[in-house]
């Protein structure tokens, strides 16, 4: 059993975080599956997932911290195919993950107390940012003791 879910997240320009958390818990409690894996997947390339705390001074360290390892560049934005941003943003997003799993059991992300899923956007251009959630595992009735 499992489940396959696009999602969406509305992000600014610059470096944004935008908390996925709930996304992922009820693609979780959707797939009717009590034991398994969650996959969270952005398919951007300044774009990138990370597991931290829900506290403003984390994210906001973090963010300076991602732009003292890359710094913003004032460049004129590349002309690309895919229309993506410039090169630090591509950069800054390599720094975090653009896929991460989460186990689960009896229906329930097994995540630290202070952990939630943060989708990380580092692109110039405002936007939609789409992501991936797929559930795999065994439901209720395939289990055995």
């Amino acid at each position: 059993m499992g489940l396959f879910k696009k999602a969406y997240a509305n992000v600014s320009s610059g470096i944004d975080s935008i908390l996925i958390t709930h996304d992922v818990k009820r693609a979780a409690s959707e797939a009717n599956v009590t034991l398994g894996i969650v996959q969270v997947f952005v398919p951007h390339a300044n774009s990138a997932l990370a597991l931290i705390e829900n506290e403003a001074s984390v994210i906001e360290a973090y963010k300076k911290w991602i732009e003292v390892q890359v710094p913003v560049i004032d460049e004129k934005r590349p002309e690309r195919k895919s229309g993506s941003g410039r090169n630090h943003a591509h950069l800054q997003a390599q720094l975090l993950k653009q896929s991460i799993s989460i186990p689960f059991a009896d229906s329930k992300l097994q995540l630290g107390p202070w952990q939630e899923v943060f989708l990380f956007d580092f692109d110039d251009k405002a936007g939609r940012r789409e992501y991936f959630i797929l559930v795999s595992g065994e439901s209720p009735a395939k289990q055995q003791n």
